[in-house]
């Protein structure tokens, strides 16, 4: 078997270990598209051995490029794919990105192509999925930040510390990292806090501790559109006069989309690879993989995936309220 795979959006540590996973629970020949979807239309295209799959798997340096795309491809550029694919002797390709990219699939799958997606973004932003590759450890590199900063605020005491996080619209990146880093408050587009509010909280919280950690989700004042950095200049302004404290920012941008793959980050893409290793073998076609709360890998059709925001009945913003986090 000969499976092609393609990676859209933004770039993630874990994208490593499901290829190889692929490769070696199927036993397949393994075709890389460099470049996203893009790459995949200028057939951009290299094979790698099962002997480098292996030594890349738990790497942080990617082994596969990504790319993005705004335009909507045509139906001569779809025929095209579908072509150099057959003349590759692809039998399945897989995909890895956000909502946008899995909905491209399910247009290629109509030509034909035997099309398999699975959900790839620090923002954790797919409906259905609790879980999608790049997100663990990109709460892992917000646990480090938070981890600093705190032990800065222990020496030099009385500081009060925000940091904005990648997520576009969708705040679970920094509800999650919350939680798991201890911070004292996550602010989310899901839930707005007023400012006078706030404020109030963060010098309760100061009066009580040595340092105070605020995560921003970038999307948090409406400001947000792709590429936009500086959620947290227009909340320094209104917070500072009302807490008579200065407030250090800090923004972690891109650096969140790479590190040292968590035990988690392998587990779960392990997981996502062995169902759609199943899958491909049973005889299904054309699926988008979830992983649910309870790390159960589930098939969906590819045209049921979409973008979500934070789960407001869900247990970790209910556990985030519970330790007054929001």
């Amino acid at each position: 078997m000969r499976i092609g795979m393609v990676i859209s959006g933004g770039d993630v540590t874990g994208i490593n270990n499901f290829i190889f996973q692929i490769a070696r629970l199927a036993q397949a020949e393994m075709v890389l598209f460099n470049g996203g979807i893009p790459g995949l239309l200028e057939n951009r295209h290299q094979e790698v051995s099962q002997r480098d799959l292996v030594d890349y798997a738990i790497a942080a340096i990617p082994v596969i490029q990504s790319g993005r795309t705004q335009r909507k491809l045509v139906r001569s550029e779809y025929e095209t794919i579908a072509r150099q694919l057959k003349s590759l002797r692809i039998d399945v390709l897989i995909m890895a990105g956000g909502d946008g990219s899995l909905q491209f699939l399910h247009i290629l799958s109509e030509f034909g192509v035997n099309c398999f997606g699975v959900g790839m973004t620090i923002d954790n932003d797919v409906s259905g999925s609790d879980y999608t590759i790049g997100f663990s450890t990109a709460c892992e590199q917000v646990l480090k930040e938070v981890a600093k900063l705190r032990n800065t605020g222990r020496a030099l005491t009385g500081r009060v510390f925000m940091v904005e996080l990648l997520g576009g619209y969708c705040g679970e990146l920094t509800l999650q990292s919350a939680i798991k880093s201890n911070a004292d408050f996550a602010l989310i587009p899901e839930y707005q806090i007023a400012a006078q509010e706030l404020a109030a909280r963060i010098t309760q919280r100061l009066s009580e501790q040595n340092s105070v950690i605020i995560l921003c989700s970038e999307g948090y004042t409406r400001e947000y559109s792709p590429g936009f950095q500086g959620a947290i200049d227009t909340l320094i302004k209104q917070l500072e006069p009302l807490i008579g404290v200065r407030i250090r920012k800090t923004i972690i941008g891109y650096g969140l989309r790479n590190g040292e793959p968590t035990c988690e980050e392998i587990f779960q893409g392990t997981i996502m690879a062995s169902e759609v290793v199943r899958c491909i073998q049973s005889g299904m076609r054309n699926k988008a993989v979830i992983i649910n709360g309870s790390n159960k890998p589930i098939p969906i059709d590819l045209m049921s995936i979409k973008k979500r925001l934070v789960d407001t009945e869900g247990a970790h913003y209910k556990l985030a309220r519970q330790l007054n986090i929001l």
